[in-house]
């Protein structure tokens, strides 16, 4: 490299990567498509590689992008943590829809570092499964697992997510669990809306989708299945940060796939969004990008799409359309 990037650069560089998209990095910077583009390249030519190739509608980043995307975004978390946002005296009332897993397992574990910068405002996290009512009367902005395209909404990706297995040290021990081809003699755990098979291939296992067994159709009750030794579970990594990090549940293996959905912040449609509802995107955005796991480690080859046997199950989840639990 002959030399650094500037922090644009590397905040154009993390915006596009999260996006997939130059136009969207574009908007959420305050720039041109061309102002992105000329970045990506320059990036590209100081460190002689292909960050981006274009799939469809997509700029997917390429196996070297995956890479340094994980290491500018523990840069970026760095500086924004040496250079703490300044407090802003507010008020008024801040309503957020999310699934109960997602608030569970993630939200309320970290929403005191949003609060803090904004004393004296008044939040409420509405938790809610329904798909066809997450944006219900009164909610500024909802947190929302799909493919973006819920009727009447608009909606900003906010993060991709990878999917590995995980159980408890206990269980990994008993069943002597050292290399993939061992889960052959170990339960697998099953999301009725996550397929093992895509997983299954990037690890090079002949082995079919589980079809006996425990199957579960939220992700919150997976993760403590797998907690309570019941099996092993493939799990979105922005749910299992902390009991990663706790020990209560241990990764098995380097292997990750890209899911096809997406986090989205969504809001209805044509509605401006409130101070505070762009308060509180500017800090998600922060929070999802500085995750330790989430989009480090995917095989870029490898997606994971959702189960066919289960998408027309019924209306009500057609109306939440691309959605997961």
């Amino acid at each position: 490299m002959s030399r650094l990037p500037s922090i644009q650069t590397l905040r154009a560089f993390e915006a596009a990567a999260r996006h997939e998209s130059y136009s969207a990095a574009a908007a959420e910077l305050g720039l041109t498509h061309g102002a992105i583009s000329h970045r990506i390249r320059e990036l590209e030519a100081n460190l002689g590689v292909t960050l981006f190739r274009r799939v469809g509608t997509k700029m997917v980043p390429t196996r070297p992008a995956v890479t340094l995307l994980a290491q500018v975004r523990e840069a970026l978390n760095l500086l924004r943590r040496a250079l703490p946002s300044p407090v802003r005296k507010q008020t008024g009332r801040l309503v957020i829809s999310i699934h109960p897993s997602l608030a569970t397992h993630w939200l309320v574990r970290r929403v005191g570092s949003f609060l803090r910068t904004v004393p004296g405002i008044s939040m409420e996290i509405r938790s809610t499964a329904d798909l066809g009512e997450f944006l219900g009367q009164g909610v500024d902005l909802a947190i929302r697992y799909g493919a973006g395209n819920w009727p009447n909404t608009g909606a900003e990706r906010i993060s991709g997510e990878v999917l590995f297995p995980v159980c408890t040290p206990e269980y990994r021990d008993a069943h002597r669990i050292r290399t993939p081809s061992d889960l052959r003699r170990c339960t697998l755990l099953r999301h009725a809306w996550q397929p093992w098979l895509p997983w299954l291939k990037a690890a090079n296992l002949k082995m079919g989708e589980p079809t006996t067994g425990l199957m579960l159709s939220d992700t919150g009750i997976l993760i403590e299945a797998a907690a309570a030794g019941e099996g092993v579970a493939l799990v979105r990594s922005l749910f299992v940060l902390d009991d990663l990090k706790s020990g209560r549940l241990v990764r098995l293996f380097d292997i990750a796939v890209e899911d096809s959905y997406a986090y989205y912040a969504t809001w209805h449609l044509g509605t401006p969004r409130s101070p505070l509802a762009e308060e509180f995107l500017s800090w998600l955005r922060s929070e999802l990008v500085t995750a330790p796991i989430v989009n480090s480690t995917a095989h870029p080859e490898a997606h994971a799409g959702p189960a066919p046997r289960r998408r027309k199950s019924s209306s009500r989840r057609t109306s939440g359309a691309g959605s997961r639990r």
